[in-house]
């Protein structure tokens, strides 16, 4: 992939509490509707793809806590393509088959209200598609 088609984002939005909320998708990240607006009492998440290659990528998922502060955040989801060698940073991630886990750093596990935190990684992968299943904290996001 190329130019465009390339960078791919997708946001998502879920309360600190156990609601679900309805996800937005988006082919583009600034064609997506502010979810930090639309759910100002939450986290928001982007998932960006910003690198695709024959046989892998490279993505970053970004935390907007609108909501009370986060002390600690776990990061879920199934990866909904084969796979393998998962390398991130700004996080400690772990991979059991089809399901990869992300866990802050000692240093960035506080997200206090209106902050961001981020973390990425490189996989391979035969293509670079987004995953449907993201939680935080076993929250829906």
């Amino acid at each position: 992939m190329t130019g465009s088609s390339a960078r791919r984002a997708i946001r998502f939005a879920a309360m600190v509490a156990a609601v679900p909320l309805a996800v937005a998708m988006s082919g583009t990240a600034s064609a997506a509707p502010d979810a930090a607006t639309s759910d100002p009492g939450g986290v928001t998440c982007e998932y960006i793809v910003f690198g695709a290659w024959s046989g892998g990528f490279s993505a970053d998922l970004k935390i907007v806590n609108n909501g009370p502060t986060i002390n600690g955040w776990t990061v879920r989801w199934t990866a909904p393509v084969p796979t393998s060698n998962v390398v991130g940073w700004s996080a400690r991630m772990t991979q059991q088959g089809s399901q990869i886990v992300a866990v802050n750093m000692v240093w960035n596990g506080v997200v206090r209200t209106g902050e961001t935190r981020a973390f990425g990684w490189s996989a391979t992968a035969p293509s670079a598609d987004v995953p449907t299943d993201i939680t935080i904290n076993g929250t829906p996001c």
